[in-house]
């Protein structure tokens, strides 16, 4: 891939992600020609790497959605997060999804789609098609976020058999989530990355429920957008549950003991709490 850059200099930031997922077979959303998709901007096409947990049986699924500003992509909130799903005999899939400067809008349908694709194959994976959630980090949550929001029932006239198929998570997974909830959205000619996470809630939108995590040092988002978020939700009569640590800063992923800078064991246990969460829920 061309040399490419993200918004903050880095040189090939995809680099690191690529690397994650080179042993594992990425499955493309679209089979021919990807909406939106320009070959200019050196980005691979949009793919979900399915993690499927041992044993056999139809599971449920959630999604990875990593964070990255909505310019790279994570790596510990990737396929590490997917295995820990694994460890409590649940699917997971793994979101390859575009970057800036694609709009969000294009991003969004990646998330959607990404729904879509895993409930249509949802037989031959071996999926629960009534159990998949979407799980997101940071940017990755606003992404989670708006997949809910903005999910439909699908298009029973489009040609392509998987857009005939409902868009809409059944569980909503968010951690330290980038959502900023505004009145209305502004026009602005000039390129704005901050609001790739405004959020307009309109009154049709619809929510699954809802697993929220968030600690209250975190230097990047605080622990009050995770509160307005539980308050929002529940004022829609969205069953939600919230945890709030008193350690780690923004982007601890799994908090995992390898992790130097964000590692403490009061948080590390998010990941057991969401297990259990998802198993209640049928997963």
């Amino acid at each position: 891939m061309a040399d490419t850059y993200d918004i903050w200099g880095n040189l090939n930031p995809d680099a690191p992600w690529a690397e994650m997922l080179s042993e594992d077979t990425q499955l493309p959303l679209w089979g021919g020609e990807v909406p939106g998709f320009e070959d200019a901007l050196g980005q691979r096409q949009p793919s979900v790497t399915f993690f499927p947990a041992p044993g056999g049986e139809k599971r449920g699924c959630v999604i990875v959605m990593a964070g990255g500003s909505y310019t790279s992509k994570s790596v510990h909130e990737g396929k590490v997060v997917a295995q820990r799903i694994n460890e409590a005999g649940i699917h997971a899939a793994v979101l390859d999804y575009r970057v800036v400067p694609y709009s969000r809008d294009v991003i969004l349908l990646d998330a959607k789609r990404a729904v879509r694709y895993l409930r249509y194959h949802a037989q031959e994976l071996g999926i629960l098609p009534d159990k998949i959630g979407v799980l997101g980090f940071s940017a990755g949550g606003n992404l989670a976020f708006i997949s809910c929001a903005y999910g439909d029932d699908g298009n029973p006239a489009a040609e392509d058999p998987v857009e005939r198929v409902s868009s809409r998570p059944d569980a909503l997974l968010m951690g330290y989530a980038a959502v900023m909830f505004k009145e209305e959205y502004e026009e602005d000619d000039e390129f704005d990355l901050v609001a790739y996470f405004d959020v307009v809630l309109e009154k049709e939108m619809q929510f699954p429920p809802t697993f929220l995590w968030q600690s209250m040092r975190d230097g990047l988002i605080n622990y009050n957008t995770a509160l307005t978020l539980c308050d929002t939700l529940a004022k829609r009569n969205v069953p939600v549950e919230m945890h709030l640590f008193p350690y780690g800063d923004h982007g601890q992923g799994l908090a995992a003991p390898e992790n130097d800078d964000g590692y403490h064991p009061l948080t590390a246990r998010w990941s057991r709490l969401m297990n259990e969460w998802l198993l209640f829920y049928g997963f």
